[in-house]
């Protein structure tokens, strides 16, 4: 019982080795366009993308008004404190809802769901434009402000634009 023969031990390969092994399998590695074949979802998603990237460019060349863009950025460094809302009442005020995705994204968390309502509405008409990970972020959110406010109006709206998506 206690005998141990050489052939119990077989010989098994490092986990460098099957990492290496794994590398060269057929399944592996094979590149789409390297093959000539791209399925058309693949092909829409990455000049989807290409789009994006180069409309980014050309958003960048507006002229944008030094006093909203201090606006929006104290919106964004106050993320979090209690000098939030404060920026957020004051942006709005003077700007009105923003139109960019990451000011939009940070104005779900506000107290005020009349703030939060305009938020979803205008993320809503960006959504489709947007990459998978930004529309799944944005569900998420959706799906947590469902579950978490206490107000009803909003919890039906979050509801209703996460089913609509």
């Amino acid at each position: 019982m206690g005998d141990y023969r050489d052939d119990d031990f077989r010989e098994r390969p490092s986990w460098r080795e099957r990492d290496r092994r794994k590398d060269r399998s057929r399944h592996v590695g094979q590149d789409d366009f390297a093959m000539g074949q791209s399925s058309p979802w693949v092909r829409k998603q990455i000049l989807r993308e290409a789009d994006r990237l180069f409309q980014g460019n050309r958003n960048k060349s507006k002229k944008v008004d030094p006093a909203q863009e201090k606006a929006r950025n104290e919106i964004h460094l106050s993320c979090g404190t209690k000098k939030f809302e404060p920026a957020v009442k004051k942006y709005i005020k003077e700007y009105g809802v923003p139109d960019d995705w990451g000011t939009l994204m940070l104005l779900l968390d506000c107290k005020e769901p009349g703030t939060v309502m305009a938020a979803i509405q205008g993320l809503k008409a960006l959504y489709p434009d947007k990459g998978l990970e930004e529309q799944q972020g944005f569900r998420s959110k959706l799906n947590i402000i469902s579950m978490t406010t206490k107000d009803d109006e909003l919890r039906h709206r979050a509801e209703e634009a996460a089913g609509e998506l």
